[in-house]
């Protein structure tokens, strides 16, 4: 029987439109479906909306990704070999399109949103992502590249047997690829009108709450249109020079004064103060510790913290602390630069450094202490070791130079924090100076999680949960180690320790700021500070003026923030989940984005929502305005004739 042959182009540039609608589509559906309480909120009108609204979002990365790859394969060219190596291209980019997809789903959980910024940090460390699909997503990607294997074979026999090229004139064919390119550009512009093209702020068009929003987006769309920027858009019409001085009146305290009109942010206490007694600092940086799972602050049993619920009860804990953001990077540009991050800006790392920062560790280090930087994930790692330096640690270090010192089950992708409290340790212990400040950055609560000693496995490892929870366990003895070998070599009476973690990781399915952004805070200082609890607000940007005020260092600085301690009226705290921005008051919180006010939620009766939310476009319209244009800090006043070290 006699095979009929035709070209069938068009009906294929139908079928991929339609393939990649579909893929898109399911991975919302599995969005919705694996995480239900976080979409609990959503009524079934906000749901036909997403879902509706999301093809919008969806056909313009069809339009970006495979247009270009439709238009190319109708052109006129006979050859079989034309259609199959087209065909080859958009079924690679399906399989990448659907390993993309699987992975936001992973993500998801972590952080309720899409990736975004994070692609950027991604792309610099392949040696991790190959690591981990190789061990931790072997089965998806086997599954995918078998798929795109049999795709491929399975097309190419057909295109042998049912293809025969079309014999159509030229405007026939120009009409066709005429269409296919005004099809494009529609979908990639989201609109016939004029304007910029869609852009993740656009969604709030058509959603006014956060679960909304990331429902009707995907993380293609998201990680594509910040990737390619480094940034996102923002709309905040807040004037700059209002915006700068309700930021003064927040941060700057009544006996500081301001060196340089030019640089708004940037002061000095006066007169300065002299300190009696010089003290240590030791700074450690938890990785996604989340304040649920310590049993001293949450009250709750999951047993695995006996170490830091003893610091909580010896310490001065602070209850109502709040991380600046949910990746590691803000984390540490907050609390070793007290920079705030929000949407507009650059990550530190991949950008925001070209603005010049106020160093922290340099002015310890002009001060005469010691001070260095240590992490368990390699050197490279968020490129954290160099930024480090870059603020002025001398020396700082990563996997690569820390000892392994016990026999682990697993090898833990982000290393192990015995091991790095035991070298900061003998650092100490040999540090050129009298007296030192050290930054450490803990890694093995970071998944995926590895199983470390048999004693530390204190859960099944059945659920993200319980993975976490063993590593929390490791970590929380670490911390015990850390502060025998300080008793031992007799620098724990002199030390101000500082225990904070990055962002949080896990807890409650509860979508609000408070849930997301409050993070274990405690500085204890045996020989300093008397134990107590304090219950108002504060940010991982206070810490750099709290130091300051601890140790009696008295340097020009800039900080997002102030005094931990001084409980003045007010007190707020700036977050940033990617493409919003929030601010979290004594009486309520507010998220923002798109232009408008996406959720809030009250904590007393007087909360004023629309007062808070001017005070939320004030801080982020500072934020944005000083680091893009450069009048953060002045660098000039880091030179050794000026005065600002003074002890």
């Amino acid at each position: 029987m006699a095979v009929h042959k035709k070209d069938f182009r068009v009906k294929l540039s139908l079928f991929f439109v339609l393939a990649a609608a579909l893929l898109l589509s399911a991975a919302r559906l599995a969005l919705f479906l694996l995480n239900r309480d976080f979409f609990a909120s959503l009524s079934g009108a906000e749901l036909f909306s997403a879902f509706c609204n999301g093809f919008r979002f969806d056909f313009a990365v069809i339009a970006l990704f495979m247009g270009p790859v439709i238009f190319l394969l109708n052109l006129p060219f006979k050859s079989p070999r034309w259609v199959k190596w087209w065909t080859g291209v958009w079924l690679a980019e399906w399989i990448v399109m659907a390993g993309f997809l699987i992975g936001d789903l992973i993500y998801f959980p972590k952080v309720n949103r899409h990736i975004a910024e994070e692609i950027i940090q991604l792309t610099n460390d392949w040696g991790f992502i190959l690591s981990y699909m190789l061990t931790q997503t072997w089965l998806p990607l086997f599954l995918l590249l078998g798929l795109f294997g049999v795709a491929v074979w399975g097309f190419s026999r057909f295109t042998d047997k049912h293809y025969q090229a079309r014999s159509w004139g030229i405007g026939k064919n120009a009409g066709l690829l005429l269409g296919i390119v005004a099809l494009c550009v529609l979908g990639i512009r989201g609109h016939l009108g004029g304007g910029k093209s869609l852009g993740v702020a656009d969604v709030y068009n058509y959603t006014s709450s956060p679960a909304g929003s990331v429902l009707t987006l995907n993380g293609v769309f998201t990680a594509y249109q910040v990737g390619r920027k480094g940034m996102v858009d923002v709309k905040n019409p807040y004037p700059p020079e209002q915006a700068v001085q309700k930021a003064q009146e927040q941060f700057v305290s009544r006996d500081e004064k301001l060196p340089d009109v030019n640089y708004p942010l940037m002061r000095q206490r006066s007169p300065a103060a002299k300190s009696e007694k010089q003290y240590n600092v030791l700074i450690v940086l938890l990785e996604g510790w989340h304040p649920y799972y310590v049993d001293g602050l949450s009250h709750h049993n999951f047993g695995v913290t006996p170490v830091f619920d003893q610091i909580i009860k010896d310490g001065v804990v602070f209850t109502n602390a709040y991380a600046v953001g949910q990746r590691s990077i803000v984390g540490f540009g907050a609390v070793f630069a007290g920079l705030p991050w929000v949407p507009g800006l650059p990550s530190f790392g991949y950008g925001l450094e070209l603005a010049a920062l106020s160093p922290m560790p340099r002015h310890f280090s002009e001060a005469g202490y010691y001070t260095f930087f240590a992490q368990t994930s390699h050197r490279s790692s968020y490129r954290l070791c160099a930024l480090a330096s870059y603020l002025g640690a001398q020396e700082s270090y990563g996997w690569e130079d820390i000892p392994q010192l016990l026999p682990y089950k697993e090898e833990a992708p982000f290393g192990y924090d015995y091991d790095l409290m035991m070298f900061a340790a003998d650092k100490i212990k040999n540090r050129p100076n009298p007296h030192f400040m050290g930054m450490l950055f803990t890694g093995i609560t970071h998944e995926p999680f590895a199983s470390t000693l048999p004693q530390f496995d204190k859960y099944p490892y059945d659920s993200w949960e319980h993975g976490f929870l063993n590593t929390l366990s490791f970590a929380d003895w670490s911390i015990g180690e850390l502060l025998k070998r300080a008793k031992e070599d007799g620098w724990l009476d002199n030390t101000i320790f500082v225990f904070v973690a990055d962002h949080t990781s896990g807890g409650p399915a509860d979508d609000s700021l408070q849930n997301h952004f409050r993070i274990p805070l405690v500085i204890y200082a045996p020989g300093l500070l008397q134990p107590r609890r304090v219950e108002h607000i504060v940010s991982q940007t206070d810490l750099i003026p709290t130091l300051y005020r601890l140790t009696g260092l008295n340097p020009v600085y800039t900080a997002f923030g102030r005094d931990m301690f001084e409980a003045v009226p007010g007190r707020t705290a700036l977050v940033s989940d990617g493409f919003n921005v929030g601010l979290v008051t004594e009486k309520g919180e507010i998220r923002y984005g798109g232009g408008k006010v996406i959720s809030s939620k009250a904590y007393a009766d007087d909360f004023d929502a629309e007062q808070t939310e001017e005070h939320l476009l004030a801080l982020d319209k500072a934020a944005s305005y000083l680091l893009n244009n450069n009048r953060w800090y002045n660098p000039a006043f880091d030179a050794p004739d000026k005065e600002k070290n003074e002890h």
